[in-house]
C-alpha cells in the first residue's frame, strides 16, 4: 500500500501552514478501533485539516484506503507506532516509533512520514538515530519526523538527518517532564525555529486556537493538534475539573462486566 509516487520533498511541502489532526486512542479506551480512528480523521479532514498523524500500522492501512478513495487530493499521513508500556515507564524509554522494523511496517502501511523518538535515549533494536534515519531514507524512501524535547535533541536530530524537527516530547521525558495542565513548547519552537534550517513543528498540548495562531506567527512549518480535538475522556475531564468543589462528585465506576 505504500504511496511511492509522492516524493518526501513534495509531502512536506504540502504541510507547510498546515493543522495536523492527530487522531490516535490508547488500548482499552473506546475509540480504540481502526474504524474509529478512521472517523476521527474524517471529521478532522472535513474540517479543515491538511494532513493525520496515526499510530498503529493497522490504523494506518485503514485510514489510507479511506482517504485515498475519498479524496481528490493526497493526504499525507505522518505515522508511529508506540510501546504498549506503563505511563510511569514513558519518562525514560524510548516508546515512539522504537526500530527500524516498526518504521519499515509503517511504510509498508502507507505513511508518507516516519515519527519516531528522537531523544539521546536508547533505541530497542541498539541503532543510533543516525543510522536509523539514514536507512529510512535509502531503504523506504520516506521522510522523517524527529519528536524532541529539548533543544538540544532537535538540533541533534537534524544533524542527524531529520527532514522535520518537532516539539511533541517537550514536558513527557524526564528531564522535561511538566504537569498534564501545561501549555505547549512554544520557547522551544522558537528556539527551533532560529537555529535550524528546516521545517518546525510545533506539537503538544496544543488546547486552544490561540496557541496555533502563536505557532505560526513564529514561524512553524505546521501545527499538531491532537487530544483537544479527538480525545473525548481528556476534554471531559477538563470540564469536570471545573466544577465547584462542593459539586464535583466522584467519576462512575463500571460494574466489571
Amino acid at each position: 500500500m505504500e504511496t511511492s509516487q509522492f516524493s518526501p520533498a513534495d509531502v512536506i511541502a504540502s504541510l507547510a501552514g498546515a493543522m495536523i489532526i492527530s487522531c490516535q486512542a490508547s488500548k482499552g479506551e473506546p475509540l480504540c478501533h481502526p474504524d474509529h480512528i478512521l472517523a476521527l480523521a474524517l471529521s478532522g479532514i472535513n474540517g479543515g485539516a491538511r494532513g493525520l498523524r496515526l499510530e498503529g500500522v493497522e490504523n494506518i492501512e485503514r485510514v489510507r484506503l479511506s482517504v485515498d478513495k475519498l479524496y481528490k487530493s493526497h493526504v499525507p499521513i505522518v505515522g508511529l507506532t508506540k510501546c504498549d508500556i506503563p505511563e510511569e515507564d514513558k519518562l525514560t524509554s524510548v516508546y515512539i516509533t522504537p526500530s527500524f522494523a516498526d518504521a519499515a511496517a509503517l511504510a509498508s502501511a502507507g505513511a508518507d512520514i516516519i515519527a519516531l523518538d528522537a531523544t539521546g535515549r536508547k533505541r530497542v533494536d541498539g541503532l543510533s538515530l543516525e543510522k536509523t534515519i539514514g536507512k529510512i531514507h535509502r531503504e523506504l524512501n520516506k521522510a522523517v519526523w524527529a519528536d524532541c524535547a529539548t533543544f538540544d535533541e532537535g538540533l541533534a536530530a537534524h544533524q542527524a538527518g531529520a527532514d522535520i524537527v518537532s516539539t511533541t516530547l517537550y514536558g513527557y521525558t524526564q528531564e522535561t517532564a511538566l504537569p498534564k495542565e501545561a501549555g505547549p513548547g512554544l520557547a522551544l519552537l522558537e528556539a527551533f525555529i532560529a537555529h535550524i534550517k528546516g521545517p518546525i513543528v510545533l506539537e503538544g498540548r496544543v488546547w486552544h486556537p490561540p496557541e496555533l495562531t502563536r505557532a505560526f506567527e513564529l514561524g512553524a512549518h505546521a501545527v499538531v493538534v491532537g487530544s483537544a480535538i479527538t480525545r473525548p475522556q481528556l476534554i471531559t475531564e477538563r470540564f469536570v475539573k471545573a466544577i465547584p468543589a462542593p459539586l464535583n462528585r466522584p467519576a462512575l465506576e463500571r460494574s466489571g462486566q
